[in-house]
């Protein structure tokens, strides 16, 4: 894989457990890990496991009302998994040797053990950094850290710590901890507001919500299990250009100041940028060991929600960069503003797109007339896709859409985008 067409300039990424580096990889093969891989190449694949996997998280949560915490409940999760190669999963809470060993197909006797790093010391409220803010509802940090082992070797998996705000009016945003200065929180929802004429409009979506956009419109859909399956609107897609635009688009899990970053999935595979759409053409998918074809690449996307959970091809980082993109906002040109939405959604099979928008605001003359309460931008993919007409500005990095969902299967992801000139939206 050739060096991203985009600068990568992330901070320093935060420093995790006393037996890391900064960058969440072990400095050399920690010597816990080495009897996994013994054990991996002798009984793994003897007994029919494609991988065996191991999770630990910690997780506090602070309720608040009226910018006072009221509650503080903290959550200690661990366990193992292992997966067949029909893709039957088997997982269990907890890392009691015999029921491990039980687990794996092999004798207590014969089993190492288990080298997760030793979780962190959760914050309490005075050192996590939060805004203050009396609409805050909930704060949840988040730790979370594993390895997998399989015949292929072992591999330590470092993800960042999260932090995930709620606040009364709906807002919510995931953060990697601690919070960096210069990065802005969710705007308040407009308290009176209006209602946009119903049909076709020209949209300007501020960059928070062209990530969401972009996330539905080309990350989802170019998941190696929906193109597999045929679910996918770009399933005949790959190699043609959709977009008039010269856009560029990466996955990108080495961003470790974005949500979604990992250095390695969690099948072990090293965390590697994938080109997406050069040029406005498909070049790529997301693809994982189990679900490759011709299209999907070399893997290295899949990712878990909970151990109990198989590993599936997901999002991490969206970052997208547009040559030539306009210096301003082409205000001028679009009927309405969109500066931030609440969801989205894709039916992949039916190829139809749903912004649900939570921030809008009319334009004439290139100016905002009103603000807009909540409503619907829906569209088809295919046309959706076709009507991306300018980019303007400096990529801005965000938390949108933050916790992606699959089939329920909940995981952080960010993105970086300009501004988007979209028509092929309908007001609804």
């Amino acid at each position: 894989m050739t060096s991203p067409a985009y600068p990568l300039s992330p901070p320093p990424r935060p420093m995790g457990p006393s037996n890391l580096t900064p960058t969440g990889a072990r400095t050399e093969m920690d010597p816990g890990l080495a009897p996994w891989k013994v054990l991996a190449v002798s009984h793994v694949l003897r007994n029919g496991i494609v991988d065996l996997f191991f999770e630990r998280r910690v997780e506090r949560c602070w309720r608040l009302r009226g910018g006072r915490v009221v509650a503080v409940e903290t959550a200690s999760i661990e366990g193992a998994a292992c997966r067949r190669p029909e893709g039957r999963l088997a997982a269990r809470d907890g890392l009691e040797r015999k029921g491990l060993a039980a687990l794996i197909g092999v004798s207590a006797r014969q089993l190492p053990p288990v080298p997760l790093p030793a979780a962190p010391v959760a914050p309490i409220w005075d050192e996590l950094g939060a805004p203050v803010d009396p609409d805050l509802v909930t704060v949840r940090w988040l730790w979370r850290a594993g390895f997998v082992a399989g015949t292929a070797g072992v591999s330590l998996i470092a993800r960042p710590t999260l932090l995930d705000l709620s606040w009364s009016d709906g807002r919510r945003t995931v953060r990697p901890w601690p919070l960096a200065p210069d990065w802005g929180l969710p705007a308040p929802t407009p308290l009176r507001t209006a209602h946009p004429p119903a049909g076709a409009v020209r949209v300007l979506l501020a960059p928070q919500a062209a990530a969401t956009l972009l996330h539905e419109l080309l990350g989802h859909p170019l998941e190696a299990d929906l193109l597999r399956a045929g679910s996918s609107p770009w399933r005949q897609s790959l190699g043609s250009v959709v977009l008039p635009l010269d856009l560029e688009l990466w996955d990108d899990p080495t961003r470790w100041d974005l949500p979604g970053a990992f250095d390695c999935d969690d099948e072990g595979t090293v965390a590697t940028p994938h080109r997406l759409v050069e040029a406005g053409r498909l070049v790529g998918a997301l693809g994982d060991r189990w679900s490759l074809n011709p299209d999907a690449g070399p893997g290295g996307n899949a990712r878990r929600a909970t151990l109990h959970m198989a590993p599936r091809p997901r999002v991490s980082n969206l970052v997208a960069r547009v040559p030539g993109a306009l210096a301003q906002p082409p205000r001028h040109d679009a009927d309405l503003e969109v500066e931030a939405v609440s969801a989205a959604t894709l039916e992949a099979r039916a190829g139809l797109l749903v912004l649900q928008v939570r921030i809008g605001h009319t334009l004439r003359h290139g100016r905002r007339v009103r603000p807009l309460g909540s409503f619907a931008l829906v569209g088809q993919v295919e046309q959706v896709a076709k009507g991306l007409l300018a980019a303007a500005g400096t990529p801005e990095r965000s938390a949108e859409p933050g916790w992606c969902g699959k089939d329920g299967e909940i995981v952080p992801t960010g993105s970086e985008a300009p501004w988007l000139l979209v028509e092929g939206l309908e007001a609804r």
